[in-house]
């Protein structure tokens, strides 16, 4: 069994009302990727690979995960409830926040059509940045946070949608230069190392420190993270 599909497996088992259905095989084959990747001009990260080709996923769910880092969990003051199904005030004490992060995936029941909808989804258009061209597979959005899945390194990065202004007004990113995109989203904070981690950060509940990119042990978390 992939790693992707034990934490699919694992997210099923947590959240089960986010499949209508059982869960399916998926119809991609390697065929289907290499179509992907000759479209995109860059390589699928092979855990990401792995994911596209162990099961459907619903296009768009929303999941809870947890933060215990210097960056989103010391600026949230609010955490997910699930008792209440709401956001409450977070304690005095705590590791961290726990928040909704909606995870959006491409549809497409072949490489083709997995390709004219990412590049419909993510088209240069209204002076926004060319996030796909300079190789950024958007994944969903945490907390206004943008999250992609950078092509080249494989690892998992966030821009604040407000960030975006910043990039293109302020720091005077042209927004249509492959390369001045890249430059500029390589400066941001790299949540996860690889999207194998990103799948246990989305279908586990785990604390993920996102300043190191990494999860604490138990250990850890009890020792440096409970303040």
């Amino acid at each position: 069994m992939t790693t992707a599909k034990k934490y699919l497996n694992l997210l099923k088992e947590r959240e089960p009302q986010l499949w209508k259905e059982p869960m399916e095989e998926s119809t991609f084959t390697e065929q289907d990727l290499l179509i992907i990747e000759k479209g995109l001009g860059y390589a699928l990260p092979i855990p990401y690979r792995e994911f596209l080709l162990s099961c459907k996923m619903p296009e768009d769910i929303t999941v809870l995960v947890s933060f215990c880092g210097d960056s989103f969990a010391n600026s949230w003051e609010q955490t997910f409830s699930r008792e209440k199904n709401a956001y409450v005030s977070r304690p005095e004490f705590d590791i961290g926040p726990t928040v909704e992060f909606e995870w959006h995936n491409i549809a497409g029941k072949n490489g083709e059509e997995f390709l004219e909808n990412l590049k419909k989804e993510q088209s240069v258009q209204d002076a926004l940045p060319c996030f796909l061209e300079a190789g950024f597979i958007g994944l969903g959005n945490v907390y206004g946070y943008l999250t992609y899945l950078d092509l080249v390194n494989g690892g998992i990065v966030t821009i604040h949608e407000e960030g975006i202004y910043d990039m293109l007004i302020d720091d005077g990113v042209n927004w249509e230069s492959a390369k001045e995109v890249r430059d500029y989203m390589e400066s941001r904070l790299y949540i996860c190392k690889n999207f194998n981690d990103f799948l246990r950060f989305t279908c586990t509940g785990d604390f993920l420190d996102e300043n190191e990119a990494k999860f604490p042990t138990t250990e850890e978390l009890d020792r440096d993270y409970s303040y």
